[in-house]
């Protein structure tokens, strides 16, 4: 079985247990850093974790939703995942919500998926590949519109020529699946990110036609020490380097 047959039947199988629990009043708490959790994401990240580590034992794995160990750090593909990606939402039995799964090699992620399982909405690229949604290949048009960003960066944003809308309502995976797809022409998010909420939405849009970067314009390295990233500007090329100018400082 190849790695994209892998990812895609992993996803399927996660989306099936995390439906499971959707809309059931699954148990919620919140984590000692104040995020909070349910017993869907716990779930989905066992089945991830048990049906791609026994298929590639010899792969490293980072995800939300498992103790991290710096065995990952010796391997040169690492497995990045957020079993729940929109917990919230997930949690009030919205559709905003999805499973991400990213492979990285050698610091850069080589393949990866996301997956709506309410709308069963199926992401996937692969590195040099392309980006597809359910089969069909993505081209994200160079376009203008309203582009996503949180309340405090949004007056940078409009100074730099671009509107502007609220991020609160989508998790970042699926911002990602709106600039590759062309809805938005940009999404942007401030401060350290996790590399979860990240890793399977770059290559989405890398090869889709857009461009990918921190807030500060560094490109961006996973399976690092630190599990996080300065931010993000996920773009179409035509915006992307005034976006930059308008928020690195913020």
């Amino acid at each position: 079985m190849s790695d994209l047959e892998l990812l895609l039947l992993c996803l399927r199988k996660a989306g099936e247990v995390a439906m499971g629990f959707h809309g059931k009043n699954p148990r919620v708490w919140n984590k000692p850093d104040g995020t909070v959790v349910t017993e869907a994401d716990l779930a989905v990240d066992a089945l991830l974790k048990a049906s791609i580590m026994t298929a590639r034992p010899d792969d490293g794995w980072l995800s939300e939703e498992s103790p991290d160990t710096p065995e990952r750090l010796n391997k040169s593909r690492v497995w990045i995942v957020d079993p729940i990606d929109g917990t919230r939402a997930f949690s009030d039995a919205t559709r905003f919500w999805g499973i991400g799964v990213a492979l990285i090699e050698k610091g850069a992620p080589i393949l990866s998926g996301i997956y709506r399982p309410v709308d069963d909405v199926m992401y996937h690229a692969t590195k040099g590949g392309g980006a597809f949604c359910n089969d069909v290949r993505l081209y994200s048009p160079e376009s203008s519109g309203h582009v996503i960003v949180p309340k405090h960066a949004a007056l940078a944003v409009e100074k730099a020529g671009l509107p502007t809308q609220n991020s609160s309502s989508w998790p970042l995976l699926l911002r990602f699946a709106l600039v590759a797809e062309g809805h938005v022409p940009a999404a942007i998010s401030i401060g350290h990110k996790q590399d979860w909420d990240l890793a399977a939405g770059v290559l989405l849009v890398t090869e889709s036609g857009g461009v990918v970067t921190t807030q500060t314009g560094a490109p961006m390295r996973f399976n690092q020490q630190q599990h996080h990233q300065l931010g993000l500007v996920a773009s179409q090329q035509k915006w992307h380097k005034q976006l930059v100018a308008a928020v690195e400082n913020l």
